[in-house]
């Protein structure tokens, strides 16, 4: 509950509205009840920060596990995506943008985040058959895509179908622009200008 009421506020108002005075009548609590499980401010909201971290995290890999194929996956997971931002705003964002509640979660993000590339590299590697470096690559380069076209979506509220069906339609372009080019680039590899791995 309390957490609850902490993203409200956070999605509503912004990061500064968070007192644990108001948590405790958003919550129908006592403000001693607050300080029962989070000794301060900034340990309740790093608490409601990796909540919100591993509840998406958690979403986003039972949204892949779901798709048969590479078009499936980028349109179901760009899709849990698109709800998540819908749902909750930008509440890890404006989380992460205060230095005090993040001190120490950019390393789990950035462990996340090369986990999430590494999943989405394998499964583009298998289902297209393409080098796993240049998977990683694609998949960087996507989920910044993805991640535009969700600030998009915070800021204007436009229309999710046609956002999703758009960022979809861009990455699958772009998949395919990449493997009919691969061949020119094997040949500047063999050259002597190397990919990195």
């Amino acid at each position: 509950m309390i957490l609850d009421a902490a993203a409200q506020i956070v999605v509503n108002e912004g990061v500064s509205a968070v007192n644990m005075d108001r948590l405790g009548r958003d919550a129908g609590i006592s403000k001693a009840l607050v300080y029962n499980y989070y000794p301060n401010r900034s340990e309740l909201l790093r608490a409601l920060l990796l909540r919100e971290v591993r509840l998406y995290q958690a979403q986003q890999l039972s949204a892949a596990e779901s798709a048969p194929d590479v078009e499936s996956l980028i349109r179901i997971t760009t899709r849990a995506y698109l709800d998540h931002i819908a749902k909750k705003g930008v509440l890890i964002e404006r989380l992460m943008s205060e230095p005090s509640i993040a001190q120490g979660m950019g390393e789990m993000e950035r462990q996340g985040r090369a986990r999430t590339v590494e999943y989405f590299a394998i499964k583009l590697k298998e289902g297209l058959s393409m080098p796993i470096e240049l998977a990683r690559m694609l998949t960087e380069l996507g989920m910044g895509l993805t991640g535009a076209g969700g600030a998009y979506l915070d800021r204007t509220g436009c229309n999710i179908d046609l956002l999703e069906d758009m960022i979809v339609s861009m990455l699958m372009a772009n998949i395919s622009a990449v493997e009919k080019d691969y061949a020119n680039w094997r040949k500047v590899e063999t050259a002597g200008l190397r990919l990195r791995t």
